[in-house]
Order: C-alpha cells, then structure tokens, then sequence
C-alpha cells in the first residue's frame, strides 16, 4: 500500500512541477517549438519517467536536475532574444521556397523537399498552381507560409531591418543595398538602423516600426 502512496505522491508534485516549469519557460505553441526546446521537453520527460518508475529513486534528483534545464532554457531564450546569430544556429532559417510562381529546385534539394509535399501544403491552403504564389517560405519550424498573390502587399518575406539588424541577404534578393536603405529611412526620420525594430519593403514603400523604450529605461530618465 505504501508503494502506490508514494506513486500518487511522486505524480502530484510532477504534475505541479511540470506546470511551473512550463509557465516559467514561457508560452509557445507546439508547432513553434525550436529543436533547443524538443531536446529540453524531452530530458525532463525521461527523468520524470525515471523518478516515477523507480521506487528507490529521490523524486528530489529529478527536480534539481529539471530546475537546472528550465533555468538552462531561460539562459538561452534570453540569448536568443539578444542575438539574431544565436537564433539563427539554434532555430534556423527560414527559406524561400517559390518566388513570384517560380520555384527555387536548388533551395528545396537542400532542404530535403519534394515538390509532392509542396502541392500537397499547397492544396491544403487552396492553392492550385504555384503560379498563384507570389511568396511559400518555409519557416524554421517545418510549417509553410504561402502569401498568394491577390493578397500580398510585401516585395520580400524577410524583414530587411529586424529588432535593429540590417538583412544583407533581403537587400540582395532585391538587388538594393544598404546606402539605399539608409535614405529611405532618413525619409521616414530615422537616422540609424538600430533604432528600427521592424522594417518591411511593400508594393507601396516601407513599413517601419521604431524601438520602443522599455519603461526601466523611462522611469530612469
């Protein structure tokens, strides 16, 4: 009887642990999760498994050790959040798979990409023909994004500033560079990149959203 009292014991504090870990790590869909973050969900799944089926074994083992991962997975998202870089190493790139109808063979050999899956995402987002595809980019989570072409107000997917970062590659797709991009910015009043949190190249000019302050920074001033 002692046996199935220390089970039940062992689940409940799991079944609590598991949720202040989770709202500790943050809120993400499961399909926007990063290989980091599979790799994390998947050792605390095996320790758990372990404290719970091993009668001998401390339940207090696997939480030292699934605290350490959790406070390891807010180290790193924190990084993430300060590196463009990092992320791209940790959660990839995203890629353009079809451009204006025309599909790019080269970029979907690279990533493993048969043009039977390809229809298939696109007839699921009743799509016929990829001639009616103005951008399918295929994010760094696995999923496809198609922006068909009556609807697609942007001349690139890729943002060509994101959270103050220059995109020399978004420039080059679309044969500018970043002398071009500093005028257009001192058109909408900005002198500096880095003082850009998002900026977008649309059909009809560019789309800008400036850093805000954090209010730690306000309350200080």
């Amino acid at each position: 009887m002692q046996e199935y009292f220390t089970l039940i014991y062992k689940c409940v504090i799991i079944y609590f642990v598991i949720i202040i870990a989770m709202r500790v790590m943050g809120k993400r869909e499961v399909g926007e999760l990063s290989i980091f973050d599979i790799v994390i969900y998947l050792v605390m799944s095996e320790l758990l498994a372990i404290s719970i089926s091993e009668k001998n074994e401390s339940i207090f083992k696997s939480l030292v050790a699934i605290i350490t991962l959790a406070l390891l997975q807010i180290f790193v998202s924190w990084i993430l959040l300060k590196s463009k870089k990092s992320r791209d190493i940790f959660d990839g790139k995203s890629v353009i798979l079809i451009h204006n109808g025309h599909i790019n063979q080269e970029v979907m050999r690279k990533e493993r990409y048969n043009i039977d899956d390809l229809m298939t995402q696109l007839h699921e987002k009743s799509i016929g023909s990829p001639q009616e595809v103005e951008f399918a980019i295929m994010e760094n989570n696995g999923s496809l994004t198609v922006l068909d072409k009556k609807n697609c107000k942007i001349k690139h997917p890729v943002p060509l500033i994101s959270d103050g970062i220059v995109s020399v590659a978004s420039l080059k797709d679309l044969h500018l560079d970043e002398v071009w991009l500093k005028e257009a910015l001192l058109k909408e009043g900005i002198t500096n990149p880095k003082d850009v949190f998002l900026c977008l190249l649309q059909k009809d000019g560019l789309y800008v959203i400036k850093k805000e302050i954090p209010s730690t920074d306000r309350i200080s001033r």
